[in-house]
């Protein structure tokens, strides 16, 4: 006579044990995302040990203030300033420049003026016109400065400062921790356009007449290196032979 509700008290123990498993929504709970590495410029599944740390790229925002000068003249300081800014973010997929002046400038003033030469010297260091914007930022009254906005990519390498291993413990034959950091730090630090990290620098069209030259006398038969230079022959000096 018990065994009936005791079976029944079992299932519906069952089914509650299994709504709380499933939660409200009846379905399985959602699998646990890893997070990401702080460290951008560290690898934790490298496939090398050399590889472990790496050089990476950083995107801030960039500003450069220009003075004003009469009739909008630059001086020679803001001119390199400007070419070099526009070296530095020649690649065309990179973001381009917002000029701005004070919003209480006239419209042909000498702020007004000092930002169109500012244009006029982006363009002539070789920046799209269509990558170069004129816009305005709060400020009141007159002789605030120009200012460049932009996006600009940095390189960053990773921290070989701290955490140093024992180099002198080297029973297990394993590769100490900081391994290839400095490599990459060094890289960091030395290149000259950090978007090469990113994708390779684009290649320079070829020679073909020089190439057509070459050849030439690759096919007659005659010398295509460049001639021997004595004095950069190598030779031991014949005083210690």
């Amino acid at each position: 006579m018990t065994r009936t509700p005791l079976i029944a008290v079992l299932v519906a123990s069952a089914i509650t044990l299994g709504a709380c498993a499933t939660g409200p929504g009846g379905g399985h709970a959602p699998p646990a995302v890893a997070a990401k590495t702080a460290n951008p410029t560290l690898d934790p599944k490298p496939r090398t040990e050399l590889d472990r740390y790496r050089a990476a790229t950083r995107e801030s925002d960039g500003e450069l203030a220009l003075a004003q000068h009469p009739s909008g003249r630059l001086s020679e300081a803001q001119k390199a300033a400007l070419i070099s800014l526009a070296q530095a973010n020649s690649d065309p997929a990179s973001s381009g420049f917002v000029i701005r002046t004070a919003s209480g400038e006239t419209a042909f003033g000498d702020a007004a003026q000092t930002a169109r030469a500012a244009m006029e010297v982006l363009k002539s260091a070789g920046v799209a016109e269509s990558r170069i914007q004129l816009d305005h930022y709060d400020a009141e009254g007159a002789g605030a400065p120009v200012k460049i906005t932009y996006r600009r990519v940095q390189a960053v390498g990773p921290d070989c400062r701290k955490g140093w291993d024992d180099l002198s413990a080297t029973g297990s034959n394993r590769v100490y921790g900081h391994f290839g950091c400095a490599t990459a730090a060094n890289l960091a630090a030395m290149i000259a356009n950090p978007r090469d990290l990113q994708h390779p620098a684009t290649e320079a069209p070829g020679d073909a007449t020089r190439r057509g030259f070459i050849l030439g006398k690759y096919r007659r038969g005659e010398q295509t290196s460049s001639s021997k230079d004595t004095q950069a022959s190598g030779a031991v000096s014949s005083a210690v032979q």
